[in-house]
């Protein structure tokens, strides 16, 4: 029997991937993360495998992996006496002879010196360069870092920007190098929201750059904390299951561990899913999570896991609240700072960004690790006629929608009735909508006179924030995987309803990286929100009607199929109107609005 008379290599893959996994000591969990992502993607994928070179196909695996299965095959096949054959065969094993029939060509081209391929070296000063380098400055930590927290620590390496601007036509930023480095093996992508984790090849490259080009670091960044303590970091211990009890008890332990960073060693038996925080009889001592300061400095962050999910505890006074304005919120067009300026002269820490949903939202922001998380507070701003322009144009439906998935327990709606604003014909429409937003979707309303208003309301709204928090823990969700919209909200509440109990000073949310990820209008977008979102497209289709297309016909094929069924064009034109007259009014779809998706999904 031969090599390829073994059939699919796949099993014997998987299985010598997980032997790699588990030989992986404890300070190499960036090269088990990689074997482990290799083994998975080596699982699902469909082809079988009957030659190593094969393996290249599959996600995740390189060169390097594949020498490495090749090597054991190479070894299995002399254990077992199979014959290897050069198909399957690594070209750096020794001991085993192939004898190839040449023919004068390829002898001729074999004598040709082949050019040896150069080393993929990031440009000084580029936006690879920067990454690798911000990544380094954090630490390289092993749970992976997100985009914001690169770009915060890259920007100062790198003479190009990290933000693209289409309106200056710069349609590509610093940050698509991070595809390159990603091609060269030399960082990981995994998870939703998207963590990028530095491989072992990426930390030497970042290393060779610091040296080469004499970069220093700030003292109190976590490269240097690492450097300083380099068998326990503060940024990578270990995460364990751990309830709300064995958090809050950190008040029994001993003033000289204040400000340290507390992890929670393995517990001999499965640990308990909730404990009530009032228990006196339990201790540090007795509990099953002994808590242990690690060696050096650190900072003042508890990190857990529940349920499968890591978190954070920030414990009061550890956190400052700011304000993030969406950068497209302005006065006039020569007045676009002006909500970001007037509320820096009033002394409110305020902050310009691309914000995925929401106007305005109030963060936290961690003193020590510098890393934020989104409040239970949030603001949508509308002048008047923008209001009457969003209920004209369907788009004040879809964005009550989007902000409820936020799961949010203060959202306002703030309307700013400026003067000489013309909605003439839409007052009866403006003032059941917001009466509609205030009882039926349970928001706030705010009306102000003009944006001074705004601004003043803004500055008081800020301090009322920081007064709810000032004796409040934070429970920050840091999720691995979410795959839709609808997870963000519904592992917000199973939070809530786990440590929220019975505890009114401690509030769970969700790290503001994955907010911008998650609810982003095309982010995580289930095939039936697409299908939807490409109805209401169509001017006249409301989010009652698009759902109620939805409903006759499931998906965008449905439809179509149900379009190419009509006998004639007058029977196209009309079968939406005649599918939805059961419909209550608002569901209905009239003939002119029946033609309109007829002339867009059905017109040959």
């Amino acid at each position: 029997m031969s090599a390829k008379q073994l059939g699919d290599l796949k099993p014997l893959f998987i299985e010598w991937l997980k032997d790699e996994i588990d030989a992986c000591g404890p300070r190499q969990e960036k090269m088990a993360m990689v074997y482990f992502r290799a083994r998975e993607s080596l699982k699902r994928f469909d082809q079988p495998i009957t030659e190593t070179a094969k393996v290249l196909k599959v996600k995740g695996i390189g060169n390097s992996i594949k020498n490495k299965l090749a090597s054991k095959l190479a070894q299995y096949c002399q254990d077992n006496n199979i014959p290897l054959e050069d198909a399957a065969a690594p070209s750096h094993v020794v001991g085993i002879s192939v004898t190839r029939v040449r023919t004068a060509t390829q002898e001729k081209d074999d004598q040709s010196p082949k050019r040896k391929k150069r080393k993929y070296v990031p440009r000084k000063r580029s936006g690879a360069y920067a990454i690798l380098l911000g990544a380094l400055e954090l630490g390289c930590p092993s749970r992976g870092l997100t985009k914001e927290e690169i770009i915060d620590a890259a920007a100062k390496y790198c003479d190009v920007s990290f933000v693209s601007n289409p309106l200056t036509r710069e349609f590509y930023s610093a940050w698509t190098a991070i595809k390159v480095l990603i091609d060269h093996d030399l960082m990981l992508e995994q998870g939703r929201p998207r963590r990028y984790i530095v491989t072992e090849a990426g930390e030497q490259m970042a290393e060779t750059l610091k040296h080469a080009d004499s970069v220093i670091f700030p003292e109190d960044c976590p490269y240097q904390r690492r450097q300083q303590a380099p068998e326990s970091t503060a940024e990578d211990h270990t995460e364990l299951s751990a309830s709300l009890s064995e958090l809050v008890r950190q008040e029994h332990l001993p003033q000289n561990h204040s400000g340290m960073c507390f992890s929670f060693e393995p517990p001999s038996s499965a640990p308990s899913d909730y404990l009530d925080p009032g228990q006196k009889s339990a201790n540090v001592a007795s509990s099953p999570h002994r808590l242990r300061p690690p060696i050096g400095p650190s900072i003042d962050i508890v990190k857990a896991r529940w349920n499968g999910t890591s978190y954070e505890l920030w414990k009061p006074g550890s956190y400052d609240i700011e304000l993030y304005i969406d950068h497209r919120e302005v006065r006039a067009k020569s007045e676009r700072d002006f909500f970001v300026n007037a509320l820096l002269t009033r002394g409110v820490t305020v902050e310009g960004k691309a914000l995925a949903l929401g106007d305005m939202v109030w963060v936290a922001r961690h003193r020590d690790s510098r890393s934020t998380c989104v409040l239970n507070f949030m603001l949508e701003r509308k002048r008047l006629d923008d209001l009457a322009m969003s209920i004209r144009d369907n788009r004040f439906m879809e964005q009550k929608n989007r902000l409820k998935k936020t799961g949010c327990k203060h959202i306002f709606y703030l309307v700013e009735e400026t003067s000489g604003t013309n909605v003439a014909g839409m007052e009866g429409a403006i003032k059941t909508s917001i009466w509609m937003t205030y009882v039926y979707s349970g928001f706030h309303v705010k009306r102000t006179r003009n944006a001074d208003d705004t601004v003043e309301w803004l500055h008081d709204m800020t301090c009322t924030v920081q007064r709810y928090y000032c004796s409040k823990s934070l429970l920050v969700l840091r999720p691995r995987e979410i795959a839709n919209q609808e997870d963000y909200g519904s592992l917000l509440s199973a939070f809530r309803l786990q440590f929220e109990r019975n505890n009114t000073s401690l509030e769970c949310c969700h790290a503001f990286d994955c907010y911008q990820e998650v609810l982003g209008k095309t982010g995580l977008m289930t095939v039936k929100e697409l299908y939807i979102r490409t109805l209401m497209l169509n001017r006249g289709v409301s989010l009652e009607k698009a759902l109620a297309i939805q409903s006759k016909f499931p998906t965008l094929r449905s439809l179509m199929t149900a379009f190419r069924n009509c006998k004639s064009e007058e029977d196209g034109r009309r079968m939406l109107y005649l599918a939805l007259l059961d419909q209550p009014a608002s569901r209905r779809v009239g003939k002119a609005l029946a033609a309109t998706l007829w002339d867009t999904f059905g017109r040959r």
